[in-house]
C-alpha cells in the first residue's frame, strides 16, 4: 500500500496549466508568476512522484508518456472538485426542509405523498430521516418530527395527527399451553411482546388494570412492529397490537383476543399512543414550515386514524 502524502494541490494545477500551454512561460503568464516559479513547482512534483513528466526541448516541453497519464487523472480530479464546489454553493443557496419521521409514518404516509409538495416547491430539498427514538432537534437541525409516543417531549408546539390505537391479542397456541389467560391478572404470568417504545405502554395498561407485576421481568423488546407481530404469531406471548392489524389477524386466524375486543384507549382514553407533530421552536414564524405542515395536514385529515380535534384550518 502506498503511504505517500498527496502532491500540493497548488503543484498539480501548475502542472496542468504547464501542460495545456506546452510551455512554462506561457504557464507563467497564465498564472501571473515567473518561469522559474512554475519551473521549480513542476520539478518539485516530478521529484516527490519519481517521474519525469516533461521533456525540455529547446522549443518548449513535451509531456512524457508519465505526465499525458497524470495529465488525464488531474483533469478528471479538477473538474470534479470544481463540480462539487459548485454544487455545494447551488446546494447552500437552496432551503432544506429537514424531518424525522417514525418509520412506519415515512413508509406509509409521508413517502408515497412527497412529490406533491416538491412539485410545488422545485426550488426546496426535503430531507427526511427515520428515527424510532425521539430525535435530537439541535444536533440534527431538523424543522420538524412525526414520531410515535404520548406526547410526552417538551416542546412549545406539538399535537396528535394519527392514532394508534391498540388491542391485545396472543396466538391461539398460547392458550393451549398451561398458564391461563382468562382474566386480566393473569397476564402476570405470561411474556409481554413489545417494541423498545411500548415497554411504556405496557406498564401504563397494566397499571391501569391493576395487574401487580415487574413490567422489566415480562417484556420482551423486539427491534420492529413486525418482529413484534412474528413474535406473537408464534406464540411467544401477548402483544398490544395495532388495532386495524389486530382485528385482521384475529380474522385470519393469526390472533385471538383473550380477553375481549375492548382496546386500550376503552380502558382509558390517554394511554392510547399515535404519531405526533413536533416543531423545533419558533418554527411558527417560518412560512415554508407552515405551508408543508398545512398541505400535510390536509391530506392526513381524510386518513382513517386521523386525530380529528387536532385539525383546523385558517
Amino acid at each position: 500500500m502506498n503511504n505517500r502524502p498527496l502532491p500540493p494541490l497548488r503543484s498539480l494545477s501548475v502542472f496542468m496549466v504547464a501542460a495545456r500551454c506546452g510551455s512554462f512561460k506561457r504557464a507563467a503568464d497564465a498564472l501571473c508568476v515567473t518561469p522559474q516559479a512554475v519551473s521549480l513547482q513542476v520539478r518539485t512534483l516530478e521529484e516527490q512522484l519519481e517521474l519525469e513528466l516533461f521533456q525540455r526541448l529547446p522549443a518548449g516541453i513535451k509531456l512524457t508518456a508519465s505526465g499525458e497519464q497524470l495529465l488525464d487523472y488531474v483533469q478528471r480530479g479538477i473538474d470534479l472538485i470544481q463540480h462539487g464546489i459548485k454544487d455545494v454553493q447551488q446546494r447552500q443557496q437552496r432551503r432544506q426542509l429537514k424531518i424525522s419521521a417514525s418509520p412506519w409514518f415515512a413508509i406509509h404516509c409521508l413517502l408515497p405523498r412527497l412529490d406533491e409538495f416538491e412539485q410545488l416547491h422545485p426550488d426546496v430539498d426535503v430531507v427526511i430521516n427515520t428515527s424510532v427514538r425521539f430525535p435530537d432537534f439541535t444536533a440534527q437541525r431538523l424543522d420538524l418530527a412525526i414520531q410515535w409516543g404520548f406526547g410526552q417531549w417538551p416542546f412549545s408546539h406539538k399535537q396528535l395527527l394519527l392514532t394508534d390505537d391498540k388491542l391485545l391479542v396472543c396466538a391461539p397456541s398460547l392458550l393451549e399451553k398451561d398458564k391461563p389467560l382468562n382474566d386480566y391478572k393473569d397476564l402476570a404470568h405470561h411474556r409481554l411482546l413489545c417494541t423498545e417504545l411500548s415497554v411504556e405502554l405496557w406498564r401504563k395498561v397494566l397499571n391501569t388494570l391493576g395487574v401487580d407485576t415487574l413490567v422489566e421481568r415480562q417484556v420482551l423488546p423486539l427491534d420492529s412492529q413486525a418482529g413484534q407481530i412474528e413474535a406473537t404469531v408464534k406464540g411467544l406471548g401477548v402483544a398490544l397490537i395495532s388495532v386495524d392489524e389486530a382485528r385482521n389477524g384475529c380474522e385470519d386466524g393469526r390472533f385471538i383476543a383473550p380477553l375481549g375486543d375492548s382496546l386500550v384507549s376503552e380502558l382509558n382514553p390517554a394511554l392510547m399512543p399515535g404519531y405526533w407533530l413536533v416543531e423545533r421552536e419558533g418554527a411558527e414564524r417560518d412560512p415554508l414550515l407552515a405551508e408543508f405542515i398545512h398541505w400535510m395536514k390536509g391530506w392526513l385529515s381524510e386518513h382513517p386514524r386521523a386525530h380529528r380535534p387536532s385539525f383546523s384550518y385558517p
